[in-house]
């Protein structure tokens, strides 16, 4: 087991935001933690805190990470608008292998807990509408740049491109049918443009 003076935080992070990702947080073990980030309980609780403090911190994480392929994509692209289009097929359509869930980690989280997980679901509505004001900002910066009609309410566009995540990814992981949600978000990208 590892010595919590010799780990790798992101490392672990990482490792326990794929599990807490493919298994929910309610279904997720403290034995499956400690299996997963190859730690003891005491190291984990010393550098983490609580199975709730270890989940805030991969939700956070995730966020994290999926704006760093985000601002990846656009700093690669010839424009933030073409760069933001390749970051959204990438999380609607992911590569099955590379992600543990067809759900995003913040949406699923919203849908597995109640009330009684207040804290978490208040953090996860927080990160949530983050996403939401840097989508609003790419979609200002894109109609700076002249790739999107300067009359779109950024704001009101970074909600639907909310909900467009959402149900597509839903409708992915309830049928598969890829043909549909890659032609359904290409059309959605086309009536943004004009």
């Amino acid at each position: 087991m590892a010595n919590i003076s010799k780990f790798n935080r992101e490392e672990v992070l990482e490792k326990a935001k794929n599990l807490f990702w493919q298994k929910g947080f309610l279904a997720t073990s403290t034995r499956e933690i400690q299996t997963t980030m190859d730690m003891r309980p005491g190291s984990i609780y010393a550098a983490f805190g609580s199975k709730a403090d270890l989940f805030h911190q991969t939700l956070i994480h995730y966020v994290q990470t999926s704006t760093g392929d985000l601002n990846e994509k656009i700093a690669q692209s010839d424009s933030a608008w073409n760069g933001f289009k390749q970051y959204l097929r990438s999380i609607i359509v992911p590569c099955c292998a590379e992600v543990p869930s067809e759900l995003c980690m913040v949406v699923r989280t919203l849908a597995e807990l109640d009330e009684s997980h207040q804290e978490t679901l208040n953090i996860a509505k927080d990160l949530l509408t983050q996403v939401e004001h840097r989508f609003a900002s790419i979609i200002e910066k894109a109609q700076h740049d002249g790739d999107l009609p300067s009359k779109l309410d950024k704001s009101q566009v970074a909600k639907k491109l909310q909900v467009h995540i959402i149900g597509l990814r839903s409708y992915l992981k309830a049928t598969g049918d890829t043909d549909t949600v890659n032609r359904e978000l290409e059309e959605f990208f086309i009536q943004l443009e004009n």
